[in-house]
């Protein structure tokens, strides 16, 4: 799954350029903040702004913009940059938690549930597993109208959606299939795939993947 927002892709011919590099000016960040764990990863590993918008193939002013909480970037581009700094990209949205209570068993309240608004799309997500080091992860997904996700995306594993209010349509393989309130679809995550909401009304859903696609 993946926001559609703006990503700051690279064109080639920058690609291609080689900057001098300068030192990084002091950056104010809310601590805590998805800018502020991906400034903390990339100072971590001894990287310059460059050297991550070089390997994920993104601008550095949208970089820039994203680890000052100034842009949220969609799903499928926090993958890029999850996968640069080798972090699991559900720890940039929810945290990277050690599992809690006895094995096998999480329990997780109503009140207590982690959640992710991207402010550009306003598209939400709400993690019901206590977290992502189990064997599937269960999002509650609201879509607001005619939100979209990114460019197809594929990893290996299974998925499910079951739609509880509203309309979604996901695109596997290339055809689009249009859920319900009460459908469910389950499907080969390495098909490529990507949803939208076409209608005039929020469509809630539960999104289930294992392994953990994020």
């Amino acid at each position: 799954m993946s926001v559609g927002t703006r990503e700051g892709n690279v064109p080639e011919a920058r690609k291609k350029k080689t900057a001098a590099r300068k030192p990084e000016a002091a950056v104010k960040v809310r601590q805590g903040s998805l800018g502020s764990i991906i400034r903390k990863a990339r100072l971590e590993r001894r990287m310059v702004l460059q050297d991550l918008a070089d390997k994920a193939e993104l601008s550095i002013s949208f970089l820039s913009q994203v680890e000052r909480d100034l842009l949220s970037p969609s799903v499928s581009a926090l993958k890029r940059i999850a996968d640069v700094l080798d972090i699991p990209a559900g720890s940039l949205m929810f945290g990277a938690e050690t599992r809690k209570g006895g094995v096998g068993i999480g329990l997780v309240r109503g009140h207590s549930r982690k959640r992710v608004v991207f402010p550009d799309s306003r598209i939400e997500y709400e993690m019901l597993t206590p977290d992502l080091r189990r064997r599937m992860s269960v999002l509650w997904l609201k879509a607001p109208p005619h939100a979209e996700s990114g460019p197809v995306f594929s990893h290996n594993g299974e998925d499910a959606v079951i739609v509880l209010k509203g309309r979604l349509e996901v695109e596997i393989g290339g055809v689009w299939h249009e859920l319900s309130k009460g459908d469910s679809l389950y499907f080969d995550s390495e098909l490529p795939h990507r949803w939208r909401n076409s209608s005039s009304s929020v469509a809630e859903v539960i999104w289930v993947s294992t392994p953990p696609s994020f």
